[in-house]
């Protein structure tokens, strides 16, 4: 990486304040429940979110839908027809969100 050097086994950067470093998730656990730190999981869980946000997770409609429902539980907790409609109009969790938006809802409502 251009300005960036290693000393004594860390890297340094030259250049601007303002570098920034992003640490990303290359393979994803088959069961994330198997992660034993509860800062790993929460980590796994941005990450998620952010490719799901930004359409860099290859996956079919109804499995996008049914990890959006999660993080739908997750950030709101229990199933409110109200409250989801709410969050999911204030956040965007699919680039297609509009279109799975029934769907998103029906799955977090099974969510007990």
């Amino acid at each position: 990486m251009h300005g960036l050097r290693l000393v004594n086994g860390r890297f340094w950067a030259r250049g601007p304040r303002n570098t920034l470093f992003r640490l990303s998730v290359k393979f994803f656990p088959p069961d994330p429940s198997q992660l034993q730190e509860e800062y790993t999981r929460y980590l796994f869980a941005l990450q998620i979110k952010r490719n799901l946000v930004e359409g860099k997770l290859a996956c079919t409609e109804n499995t996008a839908a049914l990890l959006a429902s999660h993080l739908v539980q997750s950030e709101i907790g229990d199933y409110d027809e109200l409250a989801d409609r709410e969050y999911l109009k204030a956040n965007k969790l699919l680039p297609n969100q509009e279109r799975l938006q029934e769907k998103i809802m029906e799955l977090h409502c099974r969510h007990l």
